[in-house]
């Protein structure tokens, strides 16, 4: 998490899904979460699963066990979760313990990380307070974002809505430090405004940038990680403007320097999850990344010998140069470059489609040791039953 370092973590679970099989919206439900965990481990640059705890069919009191039991089983990368409550999160940590090898393991090589909010403005409730102390003093990462709206939960200006919700994650340090000195936090913030028309949450506006920016900034100045937001859209499908609005706002992560941006792939005001729109995230987040590389200078890469046994109106398709070093060209994966004719034989849409079925089939995730699953398996008796 040091500065220069930028990683993206996308939601897997909400309220709704759009299913690849029917290409229809529908509620998510408990089998989702095993799908979406699969073409999450597939991806090459979704560094973190983000489990928001929703399932139709469940309980809503141990959804957040269930979601996030299924992430680790079914994928391989690191996890941030949001827990029902204390007793949730306690559960978590023991099921994250249990996959380390044991507490200290996970103390000392922590691949979960716990999400919790204040409610803005300016309440930290009992929960929220109790889950700090929690993480704390068992020293797993936390993040303590506030989500405040300019104009209905914040000022109606820039910079009132940025003291705020900046005061409300530095209050989280305060009693989290208090408790332990030194145990690892995470500064974040997902301030935006409310559209004063339709009363909607903004999720793909540019105030939403400009925050997470300036508050990457403060971040920087206080030496502390930042948890940001970006690869979302307040588009109810994945449309131009949705497109538009993940590639600009992956961009302005990357540039402003934010370490962990979350809600990937997020749509119609941060309430629906799609697989294919995150495979396409995942594309982008690769053309960001290989943007982000900058021009290396050295002898080699400034090939002046080269040019100059090309001379004037030759060219390079068949110089060793060439065949040593195309390679560092960004080349897609999903995006297409069509022939001169420009005809293609599928919309890219449909080629995420299959390519989401596709991963949901064929895709093998390194299972668990047998006797790590037993536990887990053990200890979900017990919060089932419970």
């Amino acid at each position: 998490m040091e500065t220069g370092k930028t990683y993206f973590s996308p939601l897997v679970d909400n309220i709704n899904i759009i299913d690849p099989h029917t290409k229809k919206r529908r509620r998510f439900v408990a089998s989702d979460a095993k799908k979406m965990a699969t073409v999450m481990d597939y991806t090459r640059h979704m560094d973190v699963v983000q489990v928001g705890a929703f399932a139709d069919d469940l309980p809503p009191e141990i959804v957040d066990r269930v979601n996030t039991l299924e992430m680790m089983l079914h994928q391989r990368k690191a996890i941030s979760f949001s827990p029902k409550g204390p007793e949730g999160l306690l559960d978590i940590i023991e099921m994250g313990a249990i996959v380390a090898g044991g507490n200290d393991e996970l103390r000392l090589n922590p691949y979960l990380m716990k999400l919790g909010e204040p409610i803005s403005p300016l309440v930290h409730d009992g929960h929220a307070i109790k889950e700090l102390m929690i993480c704390a003093e068992y020293e797993l990462p936390i993040v303590y974002y506030p989500i405040p709206m300019g104009g209905a939960t914040a000022p109606a200006t820039s910079a009132g809505l940025l003291a705020q919700g900046h005061a409300e994650s530095l209050a989280g340090l305060v009693i989290h430090q208090l408790v332990k000195p030194g145990a690892p936090f995470l500064y974040g913030g997902v301030a935006t405004v409310m559209d004063m028309r339709s009363t909607a949450c903004v999720y793909g506006g540019p105030e939403l940038y400009l925050q997470c920016a300036a508050l990457a900034d403060m971040a920087n100045y206080f030496e502390l990680p930042f948890w940001g937001t970006a690869g979302c859209t307040d588009t109810v499908d994945l449309d131009e403007q949705g497109a538009a609005e993940i590639g600009m706002s992956c961009l302005l992560a990357a540039l402003s320097g934010a370490n962990l941006v979350h809600d990937v792939g997020l749509l119609d005001q941060a309430s629906l999850v799609d697989p294919v729109t995150i495979l396409f995230c995942d594309e982008v987040i690769d053309h960001v990344k290989h943007f982000m590389q900058g021009i290396h200078l050295s002898p080699e890469n400034f090939a002046l010998d080269v040019i100059n046994d090309v001379g004037a109106g030759g060219n390079y398709l068949s110089e060793k140069h060439t065949l040593d070093h195309f390679r560092d060209f960004w080349t897609p994966t999903y995006f297409r470059r069509p022939s001169l004719d420009g005809m293609v034989d599928k919309s890219l849409l449909e080629v995420l489609n299959e390519k989401v079925l596709e991963i949901e089939k064929s895709h093998e995730v390194p299972p668990l040791a047998e006797d790590k699953v037993k536990a887990l398996r053990e200890l979900e008796r017990k919060w089932l039953k419970g």
